[in-house]
């Protein structure tokens, strides 16, 4: 009696973890992670000339004590693609494969690009909410083909930082 309890426990458990969805809902993005979506998609203080927020991005790192153990969500030097951003939307053109289904859909994944360049934590943050899942899945092999990246900077120093990178079908 006790081995079928627990086996109809485990079934239960078991049923309940396919159920949870894996994409994250906008509504769930920490306040970093609307900030970095933001800069990445050129949202927010669009008010302010280039070099005012020149000037506030020297100013908000003059001072800082750069940890190289951490990882940071804002940086002086963005982390970039070995070729340029010319070069990224090539790469992203020639390795992705568009699925039959896709219509132009946009998939936001994040990912970690260490401070040797490695990428790593490579996730789907957001994407339009009737897409497949083989679109997800495509993005995500997309950007672990990459590569090196040239990591991000906080005062000449290099350091680990988060990247979201769109990705449109």
């Amino acid at each position: 009696m006790k081995n079928a309890v627990i086996l109809c426990l485990m079934m239960l458990s078991g049923t309940m973890l396919k159920a949870q969805k894996s994409v994250l809902i906008p509504t769930s993005f920490s306040e970093k992670d609307r900030v970095m979506i933001a800069s990445v998609l050129d949202l927010g203080e669009s008010s302010l000339s280039m070099e005012d927020k020149d000037k506030n991005k020297l100013n908000r790192f003059k001072n800082m004590v750069v940890d190289r153990d951490s990882i940071y969500y804002d940086v002086e030097n963005v982390a970039t693609f070995p070729d340029g951003s010319d070069g990224l939307k090539k790469f992203i053109s020639q390795n992705l494969v568009r699925p039959k289904n896709s219509k132009g859909e946009t998939v936001l994944i994040r990912f970690l690009v260490e401070r040797y360049g490695e990428i790593s934590k490579v996730h789907v943050v957001a994407n339009d909410l009737d897409l497949s899942p083989q679109l997800s899945a495509e993005a995500i092999k997309v950007v672990k083909k990459m590569g090196t990246w040239n990591p991000a900077k906080i005062q000449g120093i290099e350091v680990a930082s988060y990247y979201v990178l769109p990705i449109k079908f």
